[in-house]
C-alpha cells in the first residue's frame, strides 16, 4: 500500500520495509557505486533473503557496483563475487568467492570457515572455535595482528608484519598461509 506507507513513520514499518525504503533511497540518485553495511542485521531469515535477492536484481538491472560489507558468511556465499577478509582492520586474503570457500588460505579465513556448524556433522559434535579474543591483537605496525591466536604463528609474525603478497590470483599477507592442498 505505497500511498499509506507514503506518510508512515519508521517505527509504523517492519525492519524489512525499512530496509526497502533505504535500499529505494540509495538507489534513487542511480549510483554506480552502492556500499551496503551490515543490510540484513536484525532481519529474520525470510525477510534476509528478499533483502538479499532485491539487492541482487537492482545491482543487476542498473549496473551498480556492491561492496557489501557483512560478518555473516552465508550472505558472502550467495551474493559476492569477490570477497575480502579482513583482520585488525586490514585485509589479510583477498579472492573470488569460490576458491576463498575452497581454498582458504589465511589462517584467520580458515579460522572462520572451520567454525560453521556443518549439517553433515555427526551429531554432538564439538565446534571448531578460533582461539583467544578479538581483543588479542598486535599492532599491524610491527607484526601481524592475528599471530596470538593464530595456530600457525612463527617466530616472525610477532616481529615483522607481513607484506601483502599475490599468489596465484589471490592477495594474501601471512608468513605461513594454510597449505591450498588442506
Amino acid at each position: 500500500d505505497p500511498r499509506r506507507r507514503l506518510d508512515s513513520y519508521p517505527h509504523q514499518m517492519s525492519g524489512g520495509m525499512r530496509q526497502r525504503v533505504m535500499i529505494a533511497i540509495a538507489l534513487a540518485c542511480r549510483p554506480r557505486l552502492l556500499i551496503a553495511d551490515e543490510p540484513t542485521t536484525a532481519l529474520d531469515v525470510t525477510i534476509q533473503a528478499q533483502i538479499l535477492e532485491l539487492l541482487k536484481e537492482l545491482v543487476a538491472d542498473s549496473g551498480t557496483a556492491l561492496v557489501m560489507i557483512t560478518h555473516d558468511l552465508g550472505v558472502v556465499a550467495g551474493l559476492c563475487d569477490r570477497v575480502n577478509v579482513l583482520y585488525g582492520g586490514r585485509i589479510v586474503e583477498r579472492a573470488e568467492r569460490h576458491r576463498l570457500f575452497a581454498t582458504p588460505r589465511h589462517p584467520y579465513t580458515y579460522g572462520l570457515l572451520s567454525s560453521i556448524p556443518r549439517l553433515d556433522a555427526p551429531p554432538g559434535e564439538d565446534l571448531n572455535p578460533i582461539r583467544g579474543s578479538v581483543n588479542d591483537n598486535l599492532p599491524w605496525a610491527s607484526a601481524c595482528a592475528f599471530a596470538p591466536r593464530c595456530p600457525r604463528a612463527l617466530g616472525k609474525c610477532t616481529e615483522i608484519t607481513p607484506a601483502p603478497e599475490l599468489v596465484g590470483g589471490r592477495f594474501l599477507r601471512c608468513h605461513n598461509p594454510v597449505p591450498a592442498e588442506a
